[in-house]
């Protein structure tokens, strides 16, 4: 069982935390995502919580630091988003824009909490790394991941009413066009974050001109500087 707080309410047939700072939260995402954003967000949270209440795995998981992590992932996915900068992925930014939501709404929480929540957020597309972190943060990735393939959701864990019950509450609004417009936006107005994440395939199959450099020319490259030195 996952660990039990005193507030919470059930969304969808799911037990959700309700703590007030995860209702600021909810509240904060509301503010900066568009509303397929923010349906997308608020669904990833209530996946991640689903799958915690029926994997042991996630017996121990804090599930606040779940709920912020998951409602924060995306702060910055638009390259609009007053938290995007023009030299890091969007992970990173809405990574540093959810610490500085905790730095002001959670002051008591301790260096380790805030650090689950920014590296929840900034790994939460590397599926590769979050899986073998610390739970909060592969749950925070695998919640993510649940919104985008519903019951194909590895060892049945979610059902076809699991997902349909989330979605009645939370319409995907056009979520494929909108997920890649957002995505192609990035290609097209700050490539260089994209070249190692997977915008990256986004920007090569839909974005005219969109070009990735090859990190063998850029190795070899530095190679034959140092060996001229």
């Amino acid at each position: 069982m996952t660990s039990i707080h005193p507030n919470s309410r059930t969304f969808a047939g799911v037990t959700l935390i309700d703590s007030p700072l995860v209702k600021a939260a909810l509240e904060y995402a509301r503010v900066h995502n568009d509303n397929m954003s923010f349906n997308h967000v608020y669904r990833s949270w209530v996946f991640g919580a689903m799958i915690a209440s029926k994997l042991p795995k996630f017996a121990n998981v804090d599930l606040e630091i779940h709920a912020v992590s998951a409602i924060l992932h995306d702060l910055a996915w638009d390259y609009k988003s007053v938290f995007s900068t023009p030299d890091k992925r969007f992970e990173v930014d809405s990574a540093n824009a959810a610490r500085e939501f905790i730095d002001r709404m959670a002051p008591q929480w301790d260096s380790r909490k805030r650090q689950l929540v920014w590296d929840g957020i900034a790994l939460h597309t590397t599926g590769s790394i979050a899986r073998y972190k610390e739970p909060e943060v592969a749950l925070c990735h695998l919640g993510i991941s649940a919104d985008f393939i519903g019951p194909a959701f590895p060892g049945d864990v979610i059902s076809r009413e699991d997902f349909n019950a989330v979605i009645q509450e939370l319409p995907r609004l056009d979520f494929k066009e909108g997920v890649t417009r957002i995505v192609c936006n990035l290609c097209i107005h700050k490539p260089e974050t994209t070249y190692d994440s997977f915008p990256r395939d986004f920007g090569i199959r839909f974005v005219k001109g969109y070009e990735v450099p090859s990190e063998v020319d850029k190795i070899l490259k530095a190679i034959d500087a140092t060996a001229e030195a």
